[in-house]
């Protein structure tokens, strides 16, 4: 049998304090951490009233394959709060009688942000006064 003799470790540990890079490094994340919660702090109150403002703003009309017509647009929310379950409804008209009517409903459309969308049509809104809007929302 061979003599069992214990293998000493060849390393050692070096006492030493943090290079100067740690402490620069550290410093700069713990500046961006405390402006990051600032930014944050300061949008949540700033932006904690206020109403949504909508506005539609009718893209393109175009002819759909297989008939009717496609008016598409963008309801833009310029207020500083999100709205939900916003309808917006489109109305073609003739003088003031109204012809055909269609609405459409968005889940949301955030603030300072804006949504896209489209109402479908059989009667040619291009030969008639087309009226669309947002009739509504509710408060998320």
């Amino acid at each position: 049998m061979a003599d069992a003799t214990p293998v000493k470790p060849n390393s050692h540990t070096v006492g030493r304090g943090a290079h100067w890079i740690e402490w620069l490094i550290g410093g700069m994340c713990t500046l961006l951490v405390v402006a990051m919660i600032g930014w944050i702090s300061y949008h949540g109150v700033v932006s904690s009233g206020g109403t949504p403002e909508l506005v539609v703003r009718i893209i393109r009309q175009q002819p759909v394959p297989g008939g009717g017509y496609k008016v598409s647009f963008t309801v833009e929310n310029k207020g500083t709060r999100t709205a939900a379950a916003v309808p917006v409804k489109g109305d073609v008209m003739d003088g003031d009688r109204v012809i055909e009517t269609q609405e459409i409903t968005f889940d949301y459309v955030p603030a300072l942000s804006d949504a896209t969308g489209a109402l479908l049509f059989r009667t040619d809104p291009s030969t008639h006064q087309l009226d669309i809007r947002a009739s509504g929302y509710t408060d998320p």
